[in-house]
């Protein structure tokens, strides 16, 4: 097979090659497959007969079998519930689930009936098993709900027995001790005696009838819940005693008239005792046979599931004979097919061995990986790798177009690395792993000159590459040669980039930027050398460094302006605060001066009173009426106390307010504004209204108590000046929550309003509507800025010939 074959075909010769031999193997190979699937298909049609006859017959009558296990199961397991439902709703529940199971059952037993015989009486006397379960289940449910029936029937009989026994109870003792009074007078009479002895006769009736009575009712009663009719006999001899003595007492009972309701109930209990029907001891002890009787059914219920899985394992037994049987037909198929298989399965791995060895390994793999190792070789870098060459296959082939390959990628190697070096922009050399320069294009030759005269170009040696640099250059090139030739670090590849001086050609030096790194040509390192003239740079360089330094003053220069502008700035802001606060405090003055006789006659009012009582006073002391003199010093006390809280309250105005911010209550500053106008706005007779919110925490806003008073104090002024001249005067204050946790106040008069061109000027300092002389024009003014330090914000919110209304937003607190 190693030799070549020439054939002569069509009239042209043919190649025997690697194809063609490959082909005739395979196909050999696949004929001995074929060969083995059709005796396994033998085997498997073989195997497929037996198994269709087991699916078709025997595994349907097993999940028969399976199936009538699994009802009759199902049926042992409900029967027991069936017979201990409690209600007729339970009852009919579990018989519904019975009839599905039992109906499953006789579908079952027609799908299997010929193959087990005697299998539909069976499931015949289970279904009248499970009726007659059924109908004893209902009759204990009559039977318990006639008990129940019974039971009630005594606890009402029981409540009017006590009713007529009591009131009984109660004559006799009074009839008793009315005969002992009389006897016990001095005077006894023979009829008192006779009367003594008839009621003591009846109480002592009375008294066994209440006893006996209860007593019934005890036995009646558990009679209900007992558990067996041993236990009934037993009780049912004390019931029959007990009802013998209340027999007896009421016999002595026969001749009193107001007995004869107390017999009846009495008739009534017996009956309940000794009824046969509807007595409670004979209605347990029929509920406790009936449910004997039920449980006698269960254990036929039993028996008959027994029988039915009796049959059902026949039939499991016969089924699992013939089961053996067909898996005995099963594996005698399943082994010749596993022997003519093996049989087939040897044949072809001997063929395929055949081949593998014979030509696969020693002509074709051996020769693969000769060639193999020759490419990998020179993709290595190894282009003078030997190539195995000999045959006339495709492997030959392959062998003589690599030795092509390899002989023109050393041709085109070199011709383009000579060509990169020698085209490239920038300076390029390239060295060996000792900094012995091999190649070297025409711009690094500018920067990298040798020198005249040096040692290295007459002895003839390879010029390395720090003798063409400047000392420290050369000392850093040299070190980094040294530790590259030592050995990498770990993960490291070792590289160097430097700034340096170089030299032309005419021995002039010029800066260098020189970066070195490493790559391997044919399996050697080699180290690949950058050179770029930094001429340009440096300079550039240079003139970026001096203008920095001319930015630099200039900027230091800017800021010294700027920081002596900003601290002029604050002296002129803090100027202006201090204006401003000296604005507003005389802007509280000012009102305090238009308020001024308001006050004052708010002050004489208690003035004039204190010195009446006072005089007053006086002529009482004098007179002796020491007691009324005390009491004008007490209102002269509450009128001093008065005067103190409105000169107070002038004061706190008046002083200068504190720059910190609080919760300040709106409610006390409203009626502090509202105190200093209190004179005027009697005499000017102005209705002034103050709506707050009613529910809730009292409304707080952010601001500062005094200032905020102040703003207030402004608005009630022009509100008061702006209804002078108008016949309805009218000054609403309102307050409300806003939204976003804001407040809004409200000053509403009723006055001309404002003016439609001057709404946009009264917030100007110095600007008034007012006479000459009758105002500054700050107050608003200094309240819109109060306003506006709070966070907040004071506008018209509407102006017009019906009045103004100023609104005041503030943030809530």
């Amino acid at each position: 097979m190693a030799m070549n074959v020439r054939m002569a075909m069509n009239g042209r010769a043919m190649r025997f090659g690697i194809r063609l031999r490959l082909f005739l193997a395979f196909v050999a190979v696949a004929v001995l497959s074929v060969v083995a699937c059709v005796l396994g298909w033998l085997s498997y049609d073989r195997l497929g007969g037996t198994l269709d006859e087991f699916a078709e017959s025997h595994l349907p009558a097993l999940g028969l079998a399976a199936k009538l296990a699994e009802e009759g199961g199902a049926i042992i397991a409900t029967a027991p519930v069936l017979a201990g439902s409690r209600t007729e709703a339970e009852m009919d529940a579990i018989r519904e689930t019975l009839g599905r199971r039992l109906a499953a059952l006789r579908s079952l037993t027609d799908a299997i009936e010929g193959g087990v015989p005697g299998l539909r009486p069976v499931v015949d006397a289970l279904g009248r098993n499970l009726s007659e379960l059924d109908g004893t289940v209902r009759h204990r449910l009559e039977l318990g709900r006639r008990n129940q029936e019974a039971i009630e029937r005594l606890r009402w009989l029981h409540a009017d027995f006590l009713d007529e026994i009591d009131p009984l109870v109660a004559d006799a003792r009074f009839n008793i001790q009315s005969a002992l009074a009389s006897v016990e007078s001095g005077k006894p009479s023979a009829d008192a005696v006779r009367v003594l002895r008839e009621e003591n006769r009846r109480s002592e009736a009375v008294l066994q009838i209440g006893a006996n009575g209860n007593l019934a009712v005890g036995l009646i009663a558990r009679a209900a819940t007992l558990a067996t009719p041993e236990m009934l006999d037993d009780n049912a001899g004390f019931l029959d005693e007990t009802a013998d003595r209340l027999k007896r007492d009421l016999a002595a009972l026969a001749d009193w008239p107001d007995g004869v309701s107390l017999g009846q109930v009495v008739g009534q209990l017996l009956a309940l005792a000794r009824g046969t029907d509807g007595g409670v001891p004979a209605l347990r002890r029929a509920e406790l046979e009936t449910a004997a009787h039920g449980q006698d059914l269960l254990a036929r219920n039993r028996e008959i599931v027994a029988r039915l899985n009796g049959l059902i394992a026949r039939q499991v037994q016969a089924v699992e004979s013939d089961s053996r049987a067909a898996a005995a037909r099963s594996a005698q198929a399943i082994a010749f097919g596993r022997s003519a298989l093996l049989a087939s399965a040897v044949v072809s791995l001997l063929v395929a061995v055949l081949v593998a060895w014979l030509y696969v390994n020693r002509n074709l793999i051996s020769r693969l990986t000769r060639l193999g190792e020759s490419a990998r070789a020179i993709a290595a870098g190894d282009l003078k790798a030997e190539i195995p060459l000999g045959g006339n296959d495709e492997l030959s082939d392959m062998a003589a177009a690599l030795l092509v390959f390899r002989d023109t990628a050393i041709a085109v190697e070199e011709a383009n690395a000579q060509a990169m070096i020698d085209n490239a922009q920038a300076g390029l050399a390239i060295t060996d792993a000792d900094g012995a320069i091999e190649f070297v294009n025409p711009l690094a030759a500018a920067l990298i000159a040798p020198p005249p005269n040096g040692p290295a170009e007459e002895s003839g040696e390879a010029p390395r590459l720090s003798d063409r640099l400047d000392e420290e250059g050369a000392a850093r090139v040299a070190a980094f040669f040294a530790e590259a030739s030592a050995g990498p670090a770990e993960g490291a590849a070792p590289s160097l980039s430097i700034l340096t001086t170089g030299r032309r050609p005419d021995g002039g030096a010029v800066p260098v930027q020189v970066g070195v790194r490493p790559f391997w040509h044919r399996q050697q390192q080699r180290f690949i050398v950058t050179l770029t003239d930094m001429t340009e740079r440096v300079e550039a360089q240079h003139i970026l460094e001096r203008t920095v330094q001319e930015r630099t003053a200039d900027l230091r220069a800017t800021n010294d302006r700027l920081e002596r502008a900003i601290a002029e700035h604050r002296r002129t802001e803090r100027d202006l605060r201090e204006a401003q606060a000296e604005l507003v405090q005389a802007g509280k003055l000012a009102a305090l001066g238009q308020l001024a006789a308001g006050v004052g006659h708010e002050l004489n009012q208690p003035l004039a009173a204190i010195r009446s009582y006072a005089h007053n006073g006086r002529k009482l002391i004098e007179l002796g009426r020491t007691e009324e003199a005390g009491g004008n010093l007490g209102k002269i006390a509450d009128l001093t106390s008065r005067m103190a809280n409105i000169t107070n309250h002038l004061k706190r105005f008046a002083r200068r307010p504190d720059s910190r911010l609080g919760a300040v209550e709106l409610a006390p500053v409203i009626q502090g504004a509202l105190s200093l106008f209190g004179d005027r706005l009697r005499g000017e007779a102005v209705d002034i209204a103050v709506e707050l919110p009613d529910a809730g925490a009292p409304l707080r806003v952010r601001a500062e108590e005094v200032r905020l008073e102040q703003v207030l104090v402004n608005l009630l002024s022009n509100a008061l000046d702006a209804v002078a001249a108008v016949p309805v005067r009218r000054i609403l204050i309102r307050a409300e929550a806003g939204e976003a946790d804001s407040v809004r106040i409200e000053v509403r008069d009723s006055g001309a309003g404002i003016a439609a061109g001057l709404a946009g000027q009264i917030f100007d300092p110095f600007f008034t509507t007012k006479p000459m002389g009758t105002g500054l024009g700050l107050g608003l003014s200094i309240s819109y800025n109060i306003v506006r330090d709070f966070g907040g914000v004071l506008s018209v919110a509407e102006s017009g010939p019906g009045g103004t209304a100023f609104a005041l937003t503030l943030i809530r607190a």
